[in-house]
């Protein structure tokens, strides 16, 4: 998960970047002005995503590590380190998608408002801060998840040394624990995928019915939304048994 994470991290850093420069200095007439719309709200929907993608990880591994904790009876020191995260990343993501809000809305304002200067510097002085933020919170984000990922792996093995003694306990001998993680990240990226393809949507909304960009190529939008919702139900279904069941702790699995 950490090196997905810090993949996609890059991708939205990268395109953040991208449109920056490409809107800099560039007219509201200028060809590269409708390159650089559709690019920022890619960017911005794309780094949303990566800090919505934040909160289901350590919310999702939160709870689990708490489960496991009050089942297995294992030091509730592990709880309390994992807590740590949401008090120390969940702000500053949160945040960050307010810097992107409020960018894409001054973009919005600048389209609307040609030959404005005081809109234009206002929406430059703000993406450049959104940037610098996001960046700031994105290499914080990365650090979190490699922790918490370290945090789980002690976890696991804890877990496996105490039910191999106990074999009284509700959950079966773990015989590989990377089946596990494997499966259970998998069925939660294929959730991303759906969430992302859904919600696709809302920059052509934006673009068609706020900024009245009338002739906004419908066709990317549909193929990005179809691609991403056809593999992430396909994920879904082909990894069904790792879905998260109210009221039970975590899928451990002897075999895949």
């Amino acid at each position: 998960m950490s090196s997905f994470f810090n993949f996609f991290a890059w991708v939205c850093g990268l395109a953040l970047a991208l449109s920056l420069a490409l809107g800099h200095g560039l007219g509201t007439g200028s060809v590269l002005m409708e390159h650089h719309v559709l690019l920022a709200l890619g960017a911005a929907l794309l780094t949303i995503s990566l800090h919505c993608l934040i909160f289901g990880i350590f919310t999702g591994s939160g709870k689990d590590t708490r489960l496991l904790v009050q089942d297995l009876h294992l030091n509730a020191e592990y709880v309390k380190r994992t807590k740590v995260y949401k008090r120390t990343v969940f702000p500053p993501a949160l945040y960050a998608i307010g810097w992107i809000l409020l960018a894409t809305s001054l973009g919005g304002a600048v389209t609307l408002v040609s030959g404005n200067p005081l809109v234009t510097w206002a929406h430059l002085f703000v993406a450049w801060a959104c940037f610098f933020y996001n960046v700031k919170t994105m290499r914080l984000e990365c650090a979190a998840v490699k922790e918490n990922g370290e945090i789980l792996n002690d976890l696991n093995r804890e877990a496996a040394k105490k039910v191999g003694v106990l074999p009284e306990s509700e959950l079966p001998v773990l015989a590989d624990g990377t089946v596990l993680e494997w499966g259970t990240h998998v069925y939660a990226f294929g959730k991303f995928l759906c969430f992302l393809g859904y919600n696709i949507w809302l920059p052509f909304i934006y673009l068609r019915y706020i900024v009245g960009w009338l002739n906004a190529p419908t066709w990317i939008f549909l193929v990005l939304s179809l691609s991403s919702l056809a593999g992430g139900y396909y994920l879904r279904w082909r990894y069904a048994i790792y879905r998260p069941r109210p009221g039970e702790g975590p899928r451990i699995l002897s075999e895949a």
